[in-house]
């Protein structure tokens, strides 16, 4: 066989390839302009899994698909805010952090790169995946924990429910309100932050054309 004809049989396999991969990387969700394909939410899951180290479900749900594609949606407007707020948000640096704690789980990096591959992930769509989480965890806590405001009332009231559900499940003696302030107040902020970007993912949401590619979840 010729170098030209083999080069053309090449050039061929490969646009096929392409073709079909495309076809393979369905759209699952458009955010305005912005997709998020059927290909990002398997990766989504399958780093999710290696993070976890447990399987990777060989038959995949619509629901889990669907919730997978729900946090990347979410992300994704988490980010877009972000992006034009020009807040200090975590680099490359502070992803490469999070990386070596992750690889610092296995014995050496041969085994660490072998768990990547039976996960089907490269090491820069970890990293990535660890700098958006790490930059959405940011910015939620820049946007929404100043708005955060307890009273006394508020404190003690958590406090209360919080010390009859440890009497329950522990008949002993419960720690003091004071002795607990700081930690309660950290749940309590923790809880209303987490509630207020709720409400903002509510809202944004609302505001913006999402839709679903129905066939990519069943």
């Amino acid at each position: 066989m010729t170098n030209v004809l083999m080069t053309r049989c090449l050039s061929f396999a490969l646009l096929f390839l392409a073709a079909r991969a495309a076809v393979l990387d369905r759209i699952a969700v458009t955010i305005g302009k912005h997709v998020i394909s059927e290909g990002d939410i398997l990766l989504e899951l399958r780093i999710e899994a290696f993070l976890d180290q447990k399987p990777v479900d060989a038959g995949l749900s619509g629901d889990q698909k669907r919730k997978a594609a729900d946090r990347l949606i979410d992300q994704y407007l988490l980010l877009q805010e972000a992006a034009t707020s020009r807040q200090a948000l975590p680099t490359a640096a502070d992803a490469q952090q999070l990386l070596d704690q992750v690889k610092a789980q296995y014995a050496t990096e041969t085994e660490y790169r072998a768990a990547l591959a039976r996960y089907g992930i490269t090491e820069a769509q970890l990293s990535d995946h660890l700098l958006n989480g790490i930059r959405a965890l940011r910015f939620t806590d820049i946007r929404f924990r100043p708005e955060v405001q307890l009273s006394d009332d508020d404190l003690k009231d958590y406090y209360n429910t919080m010390a009859a559900q440890f009497r329950r499940s522990n008949p002993g003696q419960v720690p003091t309100f004071e002795a607990s302030r700081d930690q309660i107040e950290k749940l309590l902020t923790d809880q209303r932050v987490t509630q207020a970007l709720d409400r903002w993912l509510g809202s944004t949401r609302s505001e913006t054309e999402i839709l679903y590619k129905e066939e990519v979840f069943k």
